[in-house]
């Protein structure tokens, strides 16, 4: 990746956080999201990570999405992505909130090897990779879980929301008419927050601790 290429998208980056309503980064950990997304230029080259590598939309669409989720994390010491893939939302929120506890779950091997690559490249003591499916994983001990592009997120999810405990909570990045597919099927109310820049995209809070459902999602 060129420097002109990476000045581009810091400066995306910079541009779309104040739009996202993203508290400002550090130089430092801006340093570090700049370097993830030359190492997610890089490894895309050989690894079918993304189809989102132009500066502008990586900044927007990967980078301050996941990050737009840090607002609602306040009080959490443990978070579990699932499905990471090339490190979203869980890099972003580990340089972020380096005071919580991120573990980025990925079951393919390759995708893996480049969430342990990063963590190391990034210096994020705070981020642990787990090469896993979510079915043999024990997620009881996290009190947040995320997700944003889960391969089968229809059928791994429900029985998710359904394990939930009340300490518990699942922010879900997707599309509203995702969230219509579950509908009926969620016995707690479900707080929905429009994605900034986003026509379509939300992110959906189930949470086991918000009263009983009484309207349609």
């Amino acid at each position: 990746m060129s420097r002109d290429q990476a000045a581009k998208f810091q400066s995306e980056l910079q541009t779309a956080i104040p739009s996202f309503g993203i508290e400002a980064l550090t130089k430092h950990q801006m340093t570090q999201l700049v370097r993830h997304y030359a190492m997610l230029c890089r490894w895309n080259r050989r690894l079918n990570l993304t189809r989102i590598t132009e500066p502008r939309a990586a900044a927007n669409l990967h980078f301050a999405e996941s990050l737009f989720a840090a607002r609602f994390i306040a009080g959490a010491h443990a978070l579990l992505d699932i499905g990471s893939g090339a490190g979203f939302p869980a890099i972003p929120l580990a340089v972020a909130r380096p005071d919580v506890q991120v573990t980025a779950l990925e079951a393919n091997q390759k995708k893996s090897l480049f969430l342990k690559e990063a963590k190391d490249e990034l210096e994020l003591a705070n981020l642990k990779v787990v090469t896993s499916r979510l079915e043999d994983f024990d997620w009881d001990g996290y009190e947040v879980l995320t997700s944003r592009a889960l391969d089968r997120a229809e059928a791994i999810l429900p029985s998710v929301i359904e394990r939930l405990r009340p300490n518990q909570k699942l922010m879900l990045y997707c599309a509203r008419e995702l969230m219509a597919k579950f509908e009926g099927k969620v016995k707690y109310k479900i707080d929905t927050h429009p994605i900034p820049n986003s026509d379509a995209r939300i992110l959906a809070i189930f949470s086991p601790g918000n009263r009983p459902q009484t309207e349609r999602i």
